[in-house]
């Protein structure tokens, strides 16, 4: 009896130490598995982890943004935001943002990635498109063609390290936008080695390829800057020839001109000439009908 007494008191005491240890497991539990599963899930760091969150919430942002047109909804929108490089992606949504903000509230993506199978494009040869590489979009809600609105849109786009290489004045690509100044992935580029007709063969190669092409802030503000000079020096360059069009039209037409008076004149001296004789036949006949 006096042994079982003592083994009551022993029980007793144990079991409020072992319950005050499993008071403390539970809470250090909760607070490590979140980084049990990033670390195991992700597999990254903390700045990777941070890098993937800002990719992530980027696409969300723009495929919340975007106005998807046919390629878009062919392929789903998510997807074809995915497969948009994430550098790109990134400066994308930050310069989306800074349009929104500045007045131009339906700025978004119309066309991201699509694949050289759908045929869509003004290349003949549609691997030389870089919307097959994730490397260019086409916009939305940026204006007409020269309008003030894609002005600004193309400002905001250079400083956000995006370059829109056909200018705010073209009529058929002022919204094409891409992060490089490459126009064409040529048949020698190692980009045409990462995707197939159906799309790209391993998604983080064409990225990582991709990336070799990507231009920098700098320059892209510095191309964009260089178009507008362009602009001006065309525009210039097109009033003078229509100038230099319109006299030599003057130049080639007096000539004609004074041909055109002499023969006229010409003509006018031989038109009574080649009258008088009927003119003579009609007063001998009367002379003679007296």
């Amino acid at each position: 009896m006096k042994h079982a007494y003592v083994l009551l008191l022993a029980g007793l005491l144990v079991a409020p130490t072992h319950n005050f240890g499993l008071a403390h497991d539970t809470p250090s539990q909760i607070v490590a598995n979140p980084s049990s599963e990033i670390s195991s899930n992700a597999g990254c760091d903390l700045n990777s982890c941070n890098a993937d969150l800002t990719i992530e919430a980027a696409r969300t942002f723009l495929v919340e943004t975007a106005r998807p047109g046919d390629t878009m909804m062919r392929q789903g929108p998510e997807v074809a935001i995915e497969r948009l490089h994430p550098e790109f992606a990134k400066r994308l949504a930050s310069a989306i943002r800074m349009a929104r903000n500045a007045g131009l509230s339906d700025a978004g993506i119309f066309s991201a990635y699509r694949p050289p199978v759908f045929g869509v494009g003004g290349f003949a040869d549609k691997y030389y498109s870089l919307h097959a590489y994730g490397l260019a979009v086409d916009m939305h809600g940026i204006g007409r063609p020269g309008s003030a609105e894609a002005e600004q849109w193309h400002k905001i786009a250079s400083q956000n390290g995006i370059v829109c290489p056909y200018g705010p004045h073209n009529r058929a690509e002022w919204n094409h936008c891409q992060p490089t100044h490459l126009v064409a992935v040529k048949a020698e580029n190692p980009l045409r080695d990462t995707i197939v007709a159906s799309g790209p063969i391993d998604l983080e190669r064409m990225f990582e390829t991709g990336t070799r092409f990507l231009a920098d802030a700098k320059s892209a503000l510095t191309s964009v800057l260089a178009d507008r000079s362009a602009a001006a020096v065309n525009a210039v360059g097109l009033r003078l020839n229509s100038v230099r069009q319109r006299r030599e039209q003057r130049n080639l037409q007096s000539p004609r001109l004074v041909k055109g008076v002499r023969a006229t004149a010409r003509a006018s001296r031989l038109v009574p000439k080649a009258r008088q004789p009927a003119r003579t036949k009609v007063a001998l006949l009367v002379k003679r009908t007296k």
